[in-house]
């Protein structure tokens, strides 16, 4: 009898204990925002929906800076221009040394105009800046980043952030990290980050994205913001050729 009682009491404490770890487990689980908790959490960080509607173009005036991965260090230094417009229209405009480099997309087709003549491309500037200059661009998730589920609570920098996933796109590349207490965009996945953020006509910007890759890395530095200057939708389209080039 006093064996029974001293398994039972023994099973009683066991079954505690595993209640308590499940109980805790779930707690943690709960603790986690959804993922459109913390995408209105970032839009009223940049300043609010209606602050963010109201702009329609983003003219960005700045240079981007190079490390070529020589010993001692050389930065190649090229001032650029980036012009966009609602809904996903995008120019950058890059003055090299060999000649202006010009790279655009009008919302279906991209292409890119240099020294070699003008080809057909895709996004090659890349999807997360791509969709950073959009001048809507908390509103407009869904269209770059789609799917989007909170997957972890990390940390950038020593910054806790919430990591944001979207559906059938590389982590490494395209994972988003907000930060848990200003709720801005710190990260976009392992080699992109934002710095730098101002406020330009009631929104926040950040000045400085730095893109790192192996051996090296290239960091846009904007000068200069300015909102809902006209542009023409012929500013984004391809530009005419006797004969455009695929890539």
């Amino acid at each position: 009898m006093r064996r029974r009682q001293v398994l039972e009491a023994t099973l009683a404490v066991a079954l505690g204990i595993l209640s308590l770890a499940a109980g805790e487990a779930s707690a943690t689980s709960d603790a986690l925002p959804t993922a459109g908790q913390v995408i209105e959490r970032y839009i009223e960080a940049l300043g609010g929906r209606d602050a963010i509607e109201r702009l329609s173009t983003r003219i960005c005036v700045g240079r981007s800076i190079t490390d070529l991965e020589r010993t001692p260090p050389i930065y190649e230094v090229i001032p650029l221009l980036a012009y966009s417009k609602v809904p996903r229209s995008l120019l950058v405009v890059e003055r090299k040394a060999d000649g202006m480099r010009c790279e655009g997309f009008d919302g279906t087709a991209g292409w890119v105009q240099d020294a070699g003549g003008i080809r057909a491309e895709g996004q090659s500037l890349g999807l997360a800046l791509t969709w950073l200059i959009n001048p809507q661009n908390a509103l407009r998730l869904s269209e770059y980043f789609p799917g989007l589920e909170v997957t972890a609570e990390d940390y950038v920098e020593g910054r806790a952030v919430y990591v944001l996933e979207p559906a059938g796109m590389d982590r490494v590349y395209y994972s988003l990290h907000f930060d848990t207490v200003t709720g801005l965009l710190l990260r976009i996945g392992y080699y992109v980050t934002l710095e730098d953020y101002r406020q330009v006509d009631g929104v926040t910007f950040p000045f400085r994205v730095a893109c790192s890759r192996k051996g090296g890395s290239t960091t846009y530095a904007f000068d200069l913001v300015v909102h809902n200057l006209p542009l023409d939708d012929a500013l984004f389209a391809v530009p005419t050729a006797p004969a455009l080039q695929e890539r």
